[in-house]
């Protein structure tokens, strides 16, 4: 959910009754892809992207763990 806020450019609230027009982000297309028995969430053209989020998959616990080390490191070297 903070990843959301974060891609829509708004604030999150509790309840519909909260819901105004400031409080509303932004999004060209939001849709829902499955990947295997997961569930993934995308949304494209925000106007101001302040996150992302990488997809590992792969086989096997230790490649993905080698995976998600080299795409830390290259991150923090930025």
């Amino acid at each position: 959910m903070e990843r959301l806020v974060l891609a829509c450019g708004r604030e999150a609230v509790n309840s519909v009754d909260d819901l105004t027009p400031d409080c509303l982000g932004w999004a060209g297309l939001v849709y829902e892809h499955v990947l295997g028995e997961d569930k993934y969430t995308f949304v494209e053209n925000v106007r101001h992207p302040h996150s992302c989020i990488i997809l590992i998959k792969w086989p096997n616990d230790h490649t993905i763990a080698q995976i998600k080390d080299v795409v830390r490191d290259g991150l923090q070297a930025c």
